[in-house]
Order: C-alpha cells, then structure tokens, then sequence
C-alpha cells in the first residue's frame, strides 16, 4: 500500500495551524470606596478568536490535530473575577486594566507553551493518536502535516 506524505517547506508558514487569540470580556465593573482606598473589581470572561483559521486538508488526522489546538484553548478559557486596589479611582481602575491585560497575556502565553507541547508530543499530528497518553486529544494520525 502506497501512502503520500505531504509537507510544507520549511521556509513557509505553516498554514495547517490556526491562529487562535485570547480576548478578555470584562463584566460587572464595580469600585468601592472605603476609608483609605479604592478597589476596582469585575468579572472577566476569556474568549478565544480565531486570527487565521488552518488551510482547510481531505485528512481525518489533520482535521484531528486542527481541533486540539481549540480544545485546548476552549480548556484554558475560562472566567474569573479580578480586583486591584488604588489610593484613588483613576490608579484603581488602571491597576485593575493592567490585571485584565496581563491575564490576558498570560493566557495566551499558556496557550502557545500547551501549544507547542502538543505539536512535539503529536508530531504536528503525524503521531495525533499519542495526544491522550499526554492529556491532548487524540484521533487518526495526519497523513499531512507541517514540519518541526
């Protein structure tokens, strides 16, 4: 049996990998004064945005790695609430920006770490069948992929 492999070049981009974005929801924004200082609170939901969506391929495995990429930011967006403290509104409410921005950041810093594991345990999907002995989805192995 005759099996075709298909890869990109190395000196291209990979276009079988989504491009996925955390964005924050900031809800219930409440300050509250007390004595000596001010607390900024809210509600902060993290969504993901697809930037680039993955070439579209006629292949199970690589269908299979495109969708861990979502499951595993689908399994780090998640809501949480944030407070800073300031000695007036305005410094209360751009700490708590800060705080929204940096969780953000960090989130998306997560998801490019998980990221990376994935494609190095998957093999960019041509081992996608191992992505559960690690804790990363698993499926049918990709007959196209992008390399290291």
């Amino acid at each position: 049996m005759f099996s075709a492999l298909i890869f990109v070049a190395a000196s291209t981009p990979c276009t079988f990998r989504p491009q996925l974005e955390f964005t924050a929801a900031v809800s219930q924004t409440r300050l509250v004064h007390t004595s000596r200082s001010f607390t900024a609170s809210a509600g902060l939901m993290l969504s993901v945005r697809t930037m680039k969506k993955a070439a579209p391929a006629n292949d199970a495995g690589l269908r299979a790695h495109v969708a861990g990429y979502y499951a595993i930011a689908r399994s780090l967006a998640q809501g949480s609430s944030v407070r800073a403290m300031g000695g007036s509104q305005i410094q209360a409410r751009a700490r708590l920006a800060r705080a929204v921005a940096a969780l953000v950041r960090d989130a998306n810093t997560e998801f490019a770490r998980q990221a990376r594991i994935y494609d190095t345990v998957t093999e960019n999907g041509r081992a996608q069948s191992q992505g559960p002995a690690y804790g990363f989805p698993g499926g049918p192995n990709a007959g196209v992929f992008c390399p290291r």
